[in-house]
């Protein structure tokens, strides 16, 4: 169930991350565009972190 949560919040994330560095690029605005990409590759690499942890506990 947790795990479900987890990947559930992954998506949830990436999807806006994701929505947000498109509307920045379109925009015009680079520094910020890729200021929220590096933001969601740590997220990522942290959500995935915890769910490799988890999934060593079942």
């Amino acid at each position: 169930m947790l795990i479900g949560l987890v990947v559930l919040m992954l998506v949830s994330v990436n999807l806006g991350g994701l929505m947000s560095v498109v509307l920045q690029l379109g925009r015009g605005e680079w520094l910020t565009g890729l200021g929220s990409l590096a933001t969601l590759v740590v997220v990522d690499a942290l959500g995935f972190r915890v769910l490799r942890g988890l999934r060593g506990q079942d």
